[in-house]
């Protein structure tokens, strides 16, 4: 039997799906909201809201992506288990079957699928190490923006979704992602709960000029109560930076991993019972982060609370690491228990003119694995991670057999593994198929908690999105556990990530 992880803290969400509606944005970033009916040849997407008498049919050249029930699913997907192709989707499922020439895949939202063996990158049996508690972005209100100014949360914009003149710089939500382009940072885009005590943090990010980002961990949001003019000064709006001693105003008790292009720092910030505030700067084990100007990268950050331990991976290479800190609660000899840390977290640009995206963000429990199969993938080995984080073995996978076990040959000898017991499986690089590049009208759907399909819309009305996916062929898949349906995603470069950049 293979062990699910479980997903939690997004059924609330689920819950409220059926009332929201959907939303459609087009590639000058207009808007619609009402229903997703389905497509037609051409092809084009059909759309109904209360001022249409019969639904409206639109390119999909002109679309940007529709966001179905504000982000929210009718129904999550039962397991976290996945395949990632070599074109990058991401196929969730409970894998039944592999040989030499394919993998079967036993899913809740498309019946069985049958992928080709050399088309698969990674197996990951059981990932992400625990439970999911966020993954998104798809919805905008399922954040909040606080500034040392307005440390309870930004004042409304205006009906134009415009700040004042005098306002601090707001976040943008578009395209299932946050941006921020503005000449000075200080804004805090916050979520203030969800995070485990034993945590796994990932995001993609991309940015313009030089990376000046501040990630912050555990956040319990406790406000110092200190004379005002000991409080340090909110950022100058004429200036490019922020005052970084005004982290604590922002995140109370919290660790602080501050990324720039070639170096990253870690800040421990406090709040005494008193309300005094300080900023501590522990000693890293390493601390070079050689993101560069202008970029990508993959942000992954496994921390543990109670152990003081705190891993940063960038694009699934390790980076730094910090041992021995402490987000623990103190229970003083007087009984009164004094919080040092929360199950909170948020993103701050610290820089001006240094334009930030931030998307796919998955917030999970971590059961303590130290790395990733992902830096382990070689040329021409396979490469098999168990779940106990440790253990790991290369050499070549063979099949599934009939109790569940993987079959497998290493340098000194042959074993099974149960699949119960594996994380995640790298097959080498040398046994995959060359990639080529998707046919322009190309869709992605996206499904919750996690996955990300792609292929070619096929016409077709009612609760299921035909695809015809150039690796697993003709599909229909249910639209209950997705969010997001993406066109012309793979045409979008990222100097295109609003109209403001």
């Amino acid at each position: 039997m293979i062990r699910l992880p479980a997903i939690f803290c997004l059924f609330p969400m689920v819950a409220a799906a059926a009332d929201l509606p959907d939303m459609l944005r087009f590639t000058n970033d207009d808007q619609l909201r009402g229903s997703f009916r389905g497509m037609r040849e051409g092809p084009q997407a059909l759309w109904q809201n209360e001022d249409l008498a019969e639904p409206a049919a639109f390119k999909t050249s002109r679309i940007r992506h529709i966001v179905l029930r504000g982000g929210r699913p009718l129904k999550l997907l039962d397991t976290l288990s996945h395949v990632e192709l070599i074109n990058g989707d991401k196929v969730p499922g409970l894998i039944t079957a592999l040989d030499g020439d394919s993998m079967t895949l036993e899913t809740g939202y498309a019946g069985k699928l049958r992928i080709p063996r050399d088309h698969i990158a990674m197996l990951a049996p059981n990932p992400l190490g625990g439970r999911v508690a966020y993954y998104g972005p798809f919805a905008a209100d399922d954040w909040k923006m606080i500034h040392s100014e307005f440390p309870d949360g930004m004042p409304e914009a205006d009906a134009e979704g415009k700040e004042k003149e005098e306002s601090p710089g707001r976040w943008a939500f578009s395209g299932s992602a946050w941006h921020w382009n503005h000449k000075s940072g200080g804004t805090a885009l916050i979520r203030e709960t969800g995070m485990p005590e034993r945590s796994v943090l990932r995001c993609d990010l991309a940015w313009k000029n030089r990376l000046n980002l501040s990630i912050a961990l555990h956040a319990d949001f406790a406000r110092p109560k200190a004379d005002e003019k000991e409080l340090p000064k909110p950022e100058n709006r004429g200036g490019m930076h922020m005052n970084p001693s005004s982290m604590p105003q922002l995140f109370g008790n919290s660790y602080v991993l501050q990324l720039y292009s070639n170096y990253v720092t870690l800040l421990r910030t406090s709040v005494d019972a008193d309300g005094k505030f300080a900023i501590e700067r522990p000693r890293s084990n390493s601390g070079a982060s050689r993101l560069g100007e202008t970029g990508r990268a993959r942000i992954e950050l496994r921390s543990n609370r109670r152990t003081g331990e705190i891993i940063l991976f960038v694009n699934d290479e390790f980076t730094a690491q910090w041992n021995g800190l402490d987000l623990t609660a103190d229970e003083p000899a007087g009984g009164e228990v004094k919080t040092g840390g929360g199950p909170g977290f948020g993103f701050v640009a610290q820089g001006g003119d240094s334009p930030v995206r931030i998307s796919d963000i998955i917030m999970s429990e971590w059961n303590g694995m130290p790395d990733s199969a992902r830096s382990l993938q070689m040329d021409g080995q396979d490469v098999v991670l168990m779940a106990n984080g440790t253990d790991r073995y290369s050499g070549k996978v063979g099949n599934l057999d009939d109790q569940g076990g993987i079959l497998f040959e290493g340098k000194h000898g042959r074993f099974r593994f149960p699949l119960e017991d594996v994380s995640e499986i790298r097959f080498a690089k040398q046994s995959l198929a060359k990639t080529s590049e998707p046919p322009a009208d190309n869709v992605v759907l996206r499904l919750a908690p996690i996955g990300a399909i792609s292929g070619q819309p096929v016409p077709g009305e009612g609760p299921a999105l035909g695809i015809i996916s150039p690796i697993m062929g003709r599909m229909d898949l249910s639209l209950e556990p997705s969010v997001m349906i993406e066109f012309n995603a793979q045409s979008q470069p990222m100097d295109d990530w609003n109209a403001d950049f």
